[in-house]
């Protein structure tokens, strides 16, 4: 369980890399039966929060398409790389504390998949 929490934390990490362009702060995952909780810490966009300065409605449009964009990212990199299906990732962000939190459900509980997935050095 312990090495699944660190490859969703590290997938995690990489598309917000690929979406914002920035790393995350700090991260926790919880696990929940079938559904995985990620809380974690970000940094503001500079140009939204310049953004945001002007015009609050445009920046809650880009904070919704980067988020789809983070959500469809996610999901497939989930399945690429661990081969794990994710049936839905929900996710919001306060941009004020700048805390967002996700939740991945899957089609089965994740102890169930443990057995299923793709390792580093195996089969992937």
């Amino acid at each position: 369980m312990g090495e699944f929490k660190q490859e969703v934390l590290r997938i995690n990490n990489k598309v917000n890399m690929e979406v914002f362009h920035q790393g995350l702060l700090s991260q926790r995952v919880d696990v929940l039966r079938d559904k995985v909780l990620i809380t974690a810490k970000n940094r503001r966009v500079s140009v939204l929060s310049l953004v945001d300065e002007t015009d609050k409605g445009t920046t809650e449009i880009m904070d919704r398409a980067l988020i789809a964009q983070f959500k469809r990212l996610f999901i497939l990199e989930m399945k690429e790389e661990l081969g794990v299906k994710v049936l839905a990732h929900l996710k919001d962000y306060d941009p004020g504390l700048e805390i967002s939190v996700s939740l991945s459900i899957f089609e089965k509980p994740v102890e169930e998949l443990l057995p299923e997935l793709k390792r580093e050095t195996g089969n992937k």
